[in-house]
């Protein structure tokens, strides 16, 4: 066996974490350059996942958002024109059709008419279809205006973004971020596709408390089939993947490998002639985020949004 040589001072901090003894070196150098210093990490089971009501506003946006589809009010889910939000857009409408919800519509803005986020512009645009709730994915932590204007023509404003907040915060119904003053997720890297799974996740929570499910053929749903999909968004958005953002893309790639890939999907992986079976966060990374993301820019993400919700191939 070659020998394999490493610095005395990698040495040592290797040994300041737990990682078992018996684990050949560079496994540990490997390991320790992803930041996992304990071996329970590698472990990227569902059950492992962080829990949904650790994230600061969940419960309240879910509760808005419960309150919304038992009045049968119009949802309109305001989305971005990246991979991660035409993902974090396809979770939530699938999402919804899972749970019987049926007034849902979703906007995405031509990024070279009204540039990002929930603009004022966007807002203007959105009355037209007179929604009683906007929820942005994937943006809206920096739409202090668009928000405002949206509040002051009575609509319901849920904010869902991960990205940074500013020094002002937008004067929502709720912010869903865990990246905003005070929340204490432990996850910071998590994708917009993510707080949108995981808000999905709560609503989902909220309406079985309120016996949404209980007949009216409103079968409960597994939202874990949306997985794909929450990979896809996370590993095209190119955000670090700790430990839950492992187990979110793990678990997908694990649907796509046993063929249960939302059609969308199987039909972008063939196009980049990869095997379903061999998928690699490598593929979603270079082969299906790109042609995802190219819609947004060359045309109308909404082509992209439409692939995600397709039925068939």
């Amino acid at each position: 066996m070659t020998p394999v040589y490493i610095r005395r001072r990698e040495i040592d901090e290797i040994r300041e974490h737990s990682l078992p003894d018996t684990l050949h070196p560079v496994m540990k150098r490997i390991y320790l350059g992803r930041g996992i210093t304990r071996i329970e990490e590698t472990d990227h089971s569902l059950q492992h996942l962080l829990p949904y009501h650790s994230l600061s506003g969940i419960e309240t946006a879910a509760a808005i958002l419960a309150d919304a589809v038992i009045r049968n009010e119009k949802i309109l889910v305001v989305g971005d024109f990246d991979a991660d939000g035409a993902t974090s857009c396809a979770v939530a409408m699938r999402a919804f059709e899972m749970m019987g919800i049926t007034d849902c519509h979703y906007l995405v803005p031509n990024r070279f008419e009204y540039g990002y986020g929930l603009t004022p512009e966007i807002v203007k645009l959105a009355i037209q279809q007179q929604p009683d709730l906007i929820m942005t994915v994937d943006n809206g932590i920096s739409s202090v205006e668009g928000v405002a204007r949206a509040r002051e023509h009575g609509i319901k404003v849920i904010v869902t973004d991960h990205h940074l907040a500013g020094e002002i915060l937008p004067e929502a119904n709720v912010i869903v971020n865990p990246n905003q003053p005070g929340d204490t997720f432990p996850s910071k890297a998590i994708a917009g596709v993510g707080v949108t799974f995981y808000l999905m996740l709560a609503l989902r929570a909220r309406l079985k408390s309120l016996q949404w499910f209980d007949g009216k053929n409103r079968p409960y749903p597994n939202l874990g089939t949306l997985l794909d999909i929450v990979a896809l968004g996370t590993v095209a958005d190119v955000v670090p993947l700790d430990r839950n953002n492992r187990i979110l893309v793990q678990q997908g790639l694990l649907r796509i490998r046993h063929g249960r890939a939302c059609p969308g999907i199987q039909a972008l992986l063939k196009i980049a002639k990869r095997r379903p079976q061999d998928c690699l966060a490598s593929d979603l990374g270079f082969a299906v985020g790109p042609r995802l993301n190219a819609a947004g820019r060359i045309e109308h993400m909404s082509l992209g949004i439409e692939c995600l919700l397709a039925t068939d191939t």
